[in-house]
């Protein structure tokens, strides 16, 4: 990808800081306790445009992702506990959240708080949407080796060793007055985020910012909830590299090997291909309207009928799927959300295609033009097994596609086109052809022999004289008649 850091700055700019799935509707929070509401949330500051954006709410059993946070441009980057009272009585809650939470092969890697962005004397606060201090929340902390354990922060700051970023965990207790709204953030540090248990992490796939053991305890009525979000950064936008042409690969058992430049040359450029981005699941519709831009360990995807289209008259084809008698609908390239070294990330928008039929040049006798077979065309054909591997196949499965040059044709050189279905299937996509030159002959040939006289060519050198400057002996011509392919020989 050219230009690359320049692009990255620009897309930082451009895309928010913190991007939603739309497929999980809109911000709002949970309403499953008789009017009590409640959520967790993530805000950010974008710091090339200093908008601030803020994440889908969380919910129950959440399985999807909700939201991506460009991590490389995200600052004062938050999380939001919010609980709501739309009633008109008083509610009684108790609330625990736990802190995003990366689950590794090697163990768990823990975002973690940022002291300098919390109240040293008074630790965390319940606030209104005005951001005014509410009264009367009780807030606890637990800590490494102490999980499960919940402090003041007057018993949290007698401790020699405490520091924010020990802090796994904040349980809050305390009473929600009718038709009031009440939020407690939580700092993250920003980028470089600070990530305890680093050697733990070497692939970032998705942190979970967790609520539990909510009770509404004027009732007796608990709930959880899970707020799923991904550390990504915008890396890619289509619109700025429509012209950059596919990559043409062959796949062999060394590995894959890019095809020579007259292969590339016929390659499409992602421009004239259709295709959808989705950074969120691993399915997608061509259908709707998607992403533009691709974000860390997002997905692109293109259709492969299009590349089919440019390259199947030259004897190639793309992927077949499982049944091996339609090609595969779309392929899809990612960008691995390794963001520990994300500098080393290159764009390369590639397709893995097949040289199946390969057609030669022959000989046609003039009487035989209207009775003939692509047999004689024929250098290599093959079909492709469930898992794309080569397969012979019999010349006599290939036909002729286009003889139109030949209806009226004397002898010379001409063009035909021979083709075949690839595995058998008669579908237009799957229409294999290939160009084969032609020459045509009679079956009897006559060769005439003419003999120039430049010796008497006034005013020229012996290196300028030139047949067509002299004077044909016509008594001297000698004529020779043959059968097509036999050696001519010819005695002065």
């Amino acid at each position: 990808m050219p230009n690359f850091a320049a692009q990255q700055q620009k897309l930082n700019g451009q895309e928010p800081v913190i991007k939603n799935n739309p497929a999980l509707g809109e911000y709002q929070l949970i309403d499953d306790l008789g009017g009590l509401m409640h959520g967790t949330y993530l805000q950010a500051t974008n710091s090339e445009s200093q908008d601030k954006d803020r994440s889908l709410v969380s919910r129950n059993s959440m399985s999807e992702t909700a939201s991506l946070v460009n991590y490389c441009a995200a600052a004062d980057f938050s999380g939001y506990g919010h609980l709501k009272n739309n009633t008109e009585t008083t509610k009684s809650v108790e609330v625990v959240y736990t802190l995003p939470t990366f689950e590794g092969k090697q163990g768990t890697v823990q975002i973690v708080l940022d002291g300098a962005r919390i109240n040293e004397f008074d630790g965390l606060e319940y606030k209104d949407e005005k951001g005014n201090v509410i009264p009367g929340f009780d807030i606890t902390y637990s800590c490494q080796g102490h999980e499960g354990e919940y402090s003041t922060i007057d018993t949290l700051k007698q401790r020699d060793d405490f520091s924010w970023e020990k802090v796994t965990a904040v349980m809050v207790f305390g009473s929600l007055l009718p038709n009031s709204s009440y939020r407690v953030e939580f700092p993250f540090k920003t980028f470089p985020f600070k990530i305890t248990n680093l050697e733990n992490i070497n692939t970032q796939e998705q942190f979970n910012l967790n609520e539990y053991a909510f009770y509404d305890l004027t009732v007796n009525k608990h709930t959880t909830s899970q707020l799923n979000f991904r550390l990504s950064t915008p890396v890619f936008v289509h619109d700025a590299y429509q012209n950059i042409p596919f990559m043409a690969l062959s796949r062999t058992e060394d590995g894959d090997e890019v095809f020579p430049e007259d292969v590339q040359a016929m390659m499409p450029t992602l421009g004239e291909v259709p295709y959808a981005i989705s950074n969120f699941n691993d399915e997608i519709s061509f259908e709707t309207d998607g992403d533009n831009v691709m974000w860390q360990g997002g997905q692109y995807f293109f259709k492969l009928a299009a590349i089919q289209g440019a390259i199947q008259e030259k004897g190639f084809s793309v992927n077949v799927d499982k049944t091996g008698r339609k090609l595969m609908e779309a392929s899809a390239f990612m960008v691995q959300p390794t963001y520990l070294d994300f500098e080393s990330f290159d764009f390369i928008p590639y397709v893995v295609i097949h040289q199946l039929l390969i057609t030669k040049s022959f000989t046609l006798k003039a009487e035989a033009k209207d009775d003939w077979n692509s047999f004689g065309g024929i250098e290599k054909v093959c079909g492709l097994s469930a898992t794309n591997e080569e397969l012979p196949v019999s010349p006599e499965q290939t036909f002729i596609v286009d003889a139109s040059e030949l209806v009226d044709a004397t002898p010379g050189d001409y063009n035909v086109i021979i083709g075949y279905f690839l595995n058998g299937s008669e579908d237009n996509d799957m229409l294999i052809t290939s160009l084969a030159k032609v020459r045509m002959v009679e079956n009897k040939q006559t060769i005439n022999v003419y003999y120039v006289d430049l010796v008497n060519i006034p005013d020229k050198t012996k290196d300028d004289l030139q047949p067509s400057g002299g004077k044909i002996l016509e008594n001297q011509t000698q004529t020779f008649t043959g059968q097509d392919d036999e050696d001519y020989h010819n005695e002065l």
